[in-house]
Formats: structure tokens, C-alpha cells, sequence
């Protein structure tokens, strides 16, 4: 699990002090239960306005309807709930919901106020970027290594694939020969082959990187097939990134997700958007969804030119806008 020096990070103030009911997936993993639990306990140490109470969908507790009763237990009737998932499959679309359906027949003076889950988001991006970063090889370059990017696997295609586009989003500009995407669970391909499409680039190095808030039996799973992969391989370098844990990027994306809940916003994701991120980066706050992207057409008789017709080049050049 990683840890952060916490008591030096500060957030934004909520406008409302309204108690936050923070869900997580739930794991039969001890360490990966206490994981959420000291997430849930480090994001209430930097805020005491408002009690945050931490509680799971699925295969532990405490569950949500005892989130929900101790909530009531101490006078509140309003809430703000945050689904802790990193994508929208069906445990954010409807098993939550339903439970909050059943709170509201059994306490039927609750006001809940739906928040969103993390999403593809600049924080996480920035979160994998400095991590791959520090991982940079001494004697092996970006352009002969593999990233293989694990999701944990949904029944819903759209979850899916928008692991495939995160993963896709990671690797612009990054200057890596390319990343494969694949699955610990239920959906394909599945980790094992995963690593096999990650050889047929012949890379010098691999490095695994497993797309996890916290520990549980997934991710040590990835630890061990990526062991077995090097032994199998020894002469490909592999490293296994740990999962995301208690780092100041996602108490930010909380923090903010939060906020969405009290002021009542539903937000459009052109929070990747490069025209946005480049107006947010000079100072300018004039962003709109039509993203104001230009076609230029070019009426020469020279064949054109292709300014991405090298990887090196379009690594460099595809974050830049316009």
C-alpha cells in the first residue's frame, strides 16, 4: 500500500457541511479492505467539517445500509454519496442506486445526492505519469519498453472500454513503443495474454501496470503471473507497478467529486480534452464543448507533409494544441 505524507495537502473548502457516505467495492482481502478503510480515514483527517463514513457494496462491511443507519443514528437526513469505482459498470449504474432505493423505502425522509465515480480523469493521469515516470531505466529507453495496462474486468462493455481508452490516453506522448491492454477478470484478453501480445513487439523491457485503487487478491494475482512471467522470460525486464493507494491526486478527484455532489453539477468529460488542458495551462477559463477544433484544408500541389509519421515525433507532438 502506498502512503503519502497527508497532513501537508490542502483541498478546496466544501460549501456544504453535508456527511459524505463513501462506497467501496468491497474485497473478501483483509489488506485490501483496510486499504479503503485508511482512505476513507485519511480523506476525513483533512477535512472534520462533516463526518466521512466509509462502507461497501459487496463481500464485506460494514455495508451500506449500515453506513446509512449510523448516519441517521446521529441526526442526518442528508447526504452526499460517492461511489469510490474507477469506472461506470453495473455496480455504480444500479447495485448502488438500488441500495439507496432500499434505504429511502426504509427511511423515507433521506435526501441523497449521487455523486460520480473517478472516471478518466487529469489527476489519475498525472497520479500513472509521475509513477512510470520514476521508473525510467538507466539503459533501456521509453521506445523499447511495453506498457501492459491491467484493468480489473466488467460484464459491461462500457467500462470496458473506457479502460482501453485511458490506456490509450496514457500512452500519447509518452514516447513508450506502445501499450497493451488487458484483464485480471472476467472480460478478455486476460493478463497471460496480454504478455504474450506485449512480446510480439519484442520489447527490451515490460512494465506491468495494474489499474487499481487498492490492494486485494486481484492485484497480488498480477504480482505473481508477472513473477512467473520473468522467470519464464528473463530476458525481457518486467516490473509491476503497485496499485494506487492513498495518494494526494485521488483525495483531490474525491475532493472534487464531493463538491459536484453539493452544487448539483453533472459535468461533460472534457476534463482530457487537450484544447481545455491548454487553456487551463495559459490562464484561460473561455473553454467550450465544441473544443473549437479547426479542419485546415490545403489546396497545394505538393504532396503534404505527415508531422506524425514518426512515433518519436508524435509522442512529442500530439499533446500540443492547437
Amino acid at each position: 500500500m502506498q502512503t503519502v505524507d497527508l497532513p501537508s495537502q490542502s483541498l478546496p473548502p466544501l460549501p456544504l457541511k453535508r456527511p459524505l457516505l463513501m462506497i467501496g467495492h468491497g474485497t473478501r482481502d483483509d489488506d485490501g479492505r483496510q486499504c479503503f478503510l485508511d482512505f476513507a480515514s485519511a480523506y476525513q483527517a483533512l477535512d472534520n467539517s462533516r463526518p466521512v463514513v466509509p462502507c461497501f457494496l459487496e463481500l464485506t462491511g460494514p455495508t451500506i445500509g449500515e453506513g446509512i443507519d449510523r448516519c441517521v443514528e446521529q441526526g442526518y437526513t442528508d447526504f452526499s454519496v460517492l461511489p469510490v469505482l474507477l469506472f461506470a459498470a453495473r455496480h455504480n449504474k444500479f447495485d448502488i442506486t438500488n441500495e439507496l432505493d432500499r434505504a429511502k423505502g426504509k427511511y423515507p425522509q433521506l435526501t441523497f445526492h449521487y455523486g460520480r465515480h473517478f472516471g478518466i480523469t487529469p489527476g489519475i493521469l498525472e497520479l500513472w505519469r509521475d509513477r512510470l515516470a520514476a521508473l525510467d531505466h538507466p539503459h533501456i529507453d521509453r521506445k523499447d519498453t511495453v506498457v501492459l495496462f491491467v484493468g480489473r474486468g466488467s460484464s459491461d462493455p462500457d467500462a470496458n472500454g473506457d479502460v482501453y481508452k485511458l490506456a490509450r490516453i496514457l500512452w500519447e506522448g509518452s514516447g513508450y513503443l506502445t501499450v497493451e491492454t488487458c484483464f485480471i477478470g472476467i472480460t478478455h484478453p486476460r493478463l497471460e495474454e496480454g504478455f504474450r501480445r506485449a512480446r510480439l513487439y519484442q520489447p527490451k523491457r515490460i512494465i506491468v501496470l495494474p489499474y487499481f485503487l487498492f490492494t486485494g487478491l486481484l492485484v497480488k494475482k498480477i504480482f505473481d503471473i508477472t513473477a512467473q512471467q520473468q522467470e519464464q522470460y528473463p530476458d525481457i525486464a518486467m516490473t509491476c507497478l503497485p496499485e494506487m493507494g492513498l495518494h494526494p491526486q485521488l483525495f483531490s478527484v474525491v475532493r472534487e467529486r464531493e463538491i459536484e455532489t453539493q452544487l448539483g453539477q453533472v459535468q461533460m468529460n472534457c476534463e482530457m480534452c487537450k484544447f481545455r488542458l491548454a487553456a487551463v495551462h495559459s490562464h484561460s477559463h473561455s473553454h467550450s464543448h465544441s473544443h473549437d477544433h479547426h479542419h485546415h484544408h490545403h489546396h497545394h500541389d505538393h504532396p503534404p507533409v505527415d508531422p506524425y509519421a514518426k512515433l518519436e515525433d508524435y509522442h512529442h507532438k500530439i499533446w500540443q494544441a492547437p
